[in-house]
Formats: C-alpha cells, structure tokens, sequence
C-alpha cells in the first residue's frame, strides 16, 4: 500500500505567500505543492472572477530553486488550455531543471464559464475526456520515442522530436470522479485524484450534487476503477489514490465545527452532516484528523492528500501536530 503523504495547495494571488507556503512545506515533511489551473474560478470558497491567480507551470517553476526535495505538481492542469506537446515539453523540462521532482496532473477541463469568457471549445464531458486520453498519450509518447508521430481524432504528429527526454518519467496524474475518467486512469494514470460531480455539460458546481460526494460514493469509484483494471490485467494497488480537501483544524472538536459552519455557510451548503462525511475535508482536533487519515487510509486506500488551509496558523499547527505525526 502506498504510504502516506501530503501536498500543500498553493496560495495563487501572491507569490510570497505561495513562497512562504512551500518553504514552510518543504520544512515540515510535505511530500509536494501543487498549483491550481484556473483563469478565474466562481461559486467556491467565495472566489471571484478577480482573484488575482498566477499561472501555475510559471509558478512551480519560480519555487523550484527555492526547494530542494518537495515534488511540484498540478491539481490539476486543464487539458484544453494546452496542445499537449507543449504540456510534455513543460513538465520534462521543468522534471530535468529540478532533478526530477515533478508530478504531472491532468484533468480535462470542467469549469465553462471560463472557457466561454476567453472563446475556448467546450465539448461535452465525454469528447473532453477522449481529448485528455489522446493528450496523455501523446505525453507518453513524445517522453519515450525518438520521434513521435500520431494520428488521432483531435491531434496529429508527424516525425515530431522531443529533447530532453524526462528520465525518470514524472508520474502521471489523472483528475476527475466520472467513469470515462476512472476507465483513463486505469490505463495511464499512477495516480487517480477522485473529486465530486462539477456539473458535466453544465460546467459548473452544483453544490446540491456535490454534497451527496461521501465517503461511500467515493468507494464505489474506486469499485469502478479496480474493475477497470481487472479488464485490462492492471493491479489497481499500482495506482495512488488521493483527494482534494479543506483542513478545518481546531483546538477542540467544537472550534473546528465553528470553522465547518462557516465553511459550508461560505459554500451555501444547508447539510451540516454532508461537510463531515465528505473525502474532501478533515475536521477535527490533531489527533482526530490524524485518526481519521489512517481510517480512510486502511479502508479506501487514500494515501494522498492535498490540502487546502483557512488560515497560516492552521497550516502550522497541521504542519507540527497532524503531519509530523503520520510521516
């Protein structure tokens, strides 16, 4: 079983802040920092269309002669804002500059009022995903061969060179919580980031559907994946499983449930309960999130966590109370 190990989601309005981020990751026995891959985000966490947000490749690559062992990566990078052999050519070259310490996450785009702000396709969820699918193999591709040619329905290579090859690969990524995502990953994917419905053709959140995203539905997604892999002869234990979540750490359980009542009062979510069951928070005291890690490590085989925090001061406790304790 993969081990345990966290990633700290970078702050993208200030790049102080996401520097004082890492180094304090770095410090504290993180395994990564990752970048969000946004023009702007709407309906979450309060966001606006305004937030400033710095591009995450450009940032990752500005904290990487800041850090020495933390693995950088994406949570996760749109398929569609990139051809994908500028995205392979991005992380190998990012991979080679630092020794290797990228990850390349990936997903196929889902949120569309960004794609209608800036008059980019947005097909439906299921010619996203076979895009994403052409993408990741050509990545693989352009990584392993000399020259790579490719035909596909929404690519075309021909005799196309890529140097420096990336050696060892970065391990791949792959976001997303729907079965054409799940049946992708249990193909290419070394890690499979499982997140709750945004809204499929929609393209947006629907908080109505994502609060229904609990535990038990995350487990009939890895159902899915290890039948996936059963039908191609893959182990499924080869592939990581990771979450997305908001930390809400408090001194006692009754000051983490005041951080939980403004965090769903902030997401617009009525269903108190719904904010406990959900993969994509851990609330609690130290010790009760740490419990809570190693259940759902022993039970869902969630090993990878990447972590958004309310505030520094609950990084910092997570960082010496919660982190220091489980790697």
């Amino acid at each position: 079983m993969h081990g345990i190990k966290f990633a700290a989601v970078l702050p993208l309005e200030d790049f102080r802040a996401a520097r004082r981020v890492a180094e304090t990751a770095e410090d504290s026995g993180f395994y990564a920092v990752a970048g969000e891959d946004h023009f702007f985000v709407t309906g979450l966490m309060g966001q606006d269309r305004f937030q400033p947000r710095l591009e995450c490749f450009t940032l990752l690559s500005a904290l990487a002669p800041l850090t020495e062992r933390l693995k950088l990566t994406q949570i996760v990078a749109a398929n569609p804002f990139r051809h994908p052999a500028l995205t392979a050519k991005i992380a190998s070259s990012l991979h080679h500059i630092t020794g290797g310490r990228v990850e390349l996450g990936l997903g196929a785009g889902w949120f569309r009022e960004e794609y209608d702000a800036f008059g980019l396709p947005y097909p439906p969820p299921q010619e996203r995903v076979a895009q994403l699918g052409e993408a990741v193999a050509i990545i693989r591709k352009l990584w392993t061969e000399k020259e790579t040619s490719f035909a596909g329905q929404y690519y075309r290579l021909e005799r196309a060179p890529h140097e420096p090859k990336p050696a060892p690969q970065p391990r791949l990524m792959l976001g997303g919580g729907g079965r054409p995502i799940v049946r992708l990953a249990a193909r290419e994917a070394d890690i499979l980031n499982l997140i709750p419905p945004v809204g499929g053709a929609r393209g947006k959140i629907v908080m109505e559907e994502t609060v229904k995203f609990d535990l038990a539905a995350f487990a009939r997604r890895v159902a899915w994946l290890e039948e996936e892999c059963r039908i191609i002869g893959r182990d499924p234990a080869e592939i990581e499983l990771s979450a997305m979540v908001y930390v809400a750490l408090g001194e006692s359980r009754s000051e983490a449930d005041m951080f939980v009542q403004a965090m769903a009062q902030t997401l617009g979510v009525s269903d108190l309960a719904a904010v406990y069951r959900s993969p994509n928070t851990l609330v609690g005291t130290a010790e009760q999130i740490v419990e809570e890690i190693q259940r759902r490590h022993a039970e869902h085989r969630i090993s990878y966590y990447f972590c958004n925090f309310l505030a520094p001061a609950m990084f910092e406790r997570f960082c010496r109370e919660v982190v220091a304790k489980l790697v």
